[in-house]
């Protein structure tokens, strides 16, 4: 298993976190507290880069939903891009991608916001 390494980059109305390695219940306070961070910020849109993301189990599933859960609320649009063909079907199995569209790319996920940088 592969420590997540969890990098918050904040813009104009938008934050991105990119996620490098697994997606687990251990990647739980980091992945927290990034989208905490970027809370702080009057956010349009959050965007998650798994492009890095080796792995995600079924707790990393739930942290995922539970940030959903919380944009929601906060009226923040979250999207997302580099998830590998394999989690794109299990995110669309569970009804994730209803949720939270994904991109093939950054440029594109930029593309698709409100306010893109």
């Amino acid at each position: 298993m592969t420590e997540i390494q969890v990098n918050l980059r904040l813009e104009d109305k938008l934050a991105l976190i990119d996620l490098k390695g697994d997606v687990t219940s251990l990647a739980e306070k980091k992945i927290v507290s990034a989208y905490e961070r970027a809370l702080t910020q009057k956010l349009r849109d959050l965007i998650l880069n798994f492009s890095e993301v080796g792995y995600i189990n079924s707790a990393g599933m739930s942290i995922i939903i539970t940030l959903l859960s919380r944009s929601q609320q906060q009226h923040v649009v979250l999207k997302a891009f580099g998830l590998s063909p394999h989690f794109q079907k299990i995110f669309e199995m569970v009804g994730l991608l209803k949720y939270i569209p994904h991109f093939e790319n950054e440029v594109e996920a930029r593309a698709s916001c409100a306010n893109p940088a």
